[in-house]
């Protein structure tokens, strides 16, 4: 009441511009985007990190016990029972029991893997396995990574894909990449076993699109662009690169993208090599 009306009209113009900016909305232009938009800064700043390291011990805290993993490390972290969470979760350990067979001894890559959630979430599932872990993620989160997850192995760049391993894991992380085709190719070189991409927004009937998210409610401070990929351009892509589909998985995560001709359903897919399925 006490805000005089100039200001107060300002004030007005600038909430409404918030407001319309949606947290996930489609780029006509694509990656180029990110060029005249200085707020795309991707994964590797200090808000992420502070969020992570705020989060870890009550991420530890609520995956220990026999109690659901419903939890994403994304959340509040106020209840393990969400749906789709659990959903990941499980069709995780379905994975691991997959790639691991009868030898309980699993060499895995978890590319973007941030500070190593999935290899504490491993050792909940399957404790019976012995897990060599490898995660590949940008520097400030690799770095942090060699500290929550002593004696196990985080790079920050692609040096790790010159080795080899029984299982390659990409969640909620190809799509980040321009050229995501290139990426699974690279991926799948790095596998003597299995391919497995999850949390990767999908559509049906339009080609593949980019989008830009705006995760400001998690305290990320930053935006990034990534891809909305077309399953049949995505199947075609692994079949060029001799990935056959073991098993498709509904997540479940069905956010809202502002702008899109096709709203998307994010899967999972489980590829083996195809000299492996031969």
């Amino acid at each position: 009441m006490l805000m005089p009306p100039l200001l107060w009209q300002a004030a007005k113009r600038l909430h409404r511009t918030f407001l319309s900016k949606s947290e996930w909305e489609a780029v006509p232009e694509g990656w180029s985007y990110g060029q005249t938009h200085p707020e795309v800064k991707g994964w590797n700043v200090e808000g992420v990190l502070k969020v992570y390291q705020k989060k870890w011990p009550r991420f530890l805290e609520m995956i220990s016990g026999p109690g659901p993993l419903g939890l994403a490390h994304e959340s509040e972290l106020s209840s393990r029972e969400e749906l789709v969470s659990h959903n990941i979760v499980m069709s995780f350990g379905y994975v691991l029991s997959v790639a691991t067979g009868a030898g309980r001894r699993l060499k895995m890559l978890d590319w973007g893997g941030g500070v190593g959630h999935y290899f504490h979430l491993a050792q909940r599932l399957h404790p019976d396995i012995k897990l060599e872990y490898h995660c590949k993620d940008v520097p400030l989160l690799a770095e942090q990574g060699r500290v929550f997850c002593p004696g196990q192995h985080f790079s920050a760049d692609e040096v790790c894909l010159d080795d080899s391993y029984d299982l390659v894991m990409a969640s909620g992380s190809m799509h980040f990449t321009e050229d995501w085709h290139g990426l699974l190719g690279r991926l799948a070189k790095a596998s003597s076993g299995y391919v497995y991409v999850t949390l990767l927004p999908t559509v049906l009937k339009v080609p593949s699109f980019v989008f830009v998210q705006r995760p400001y409610a998690y305290g990320y401070e930053t935006e990034y662009l990534s891809w909305c990929v077309n399953r049949d351009e995505l199947l075609t892509a692994a079949r060029e690169h001799s990935l056959l589909l073991v098993r498709e998985m509904v997540v479940g995560h069905q956010p809202l993208i502002m702008g899109a001709q096709e709203q998307n359903v994010y899967r999972g897919f489980l590829f083996s090599k195809q000299s492996l399925a031969s």
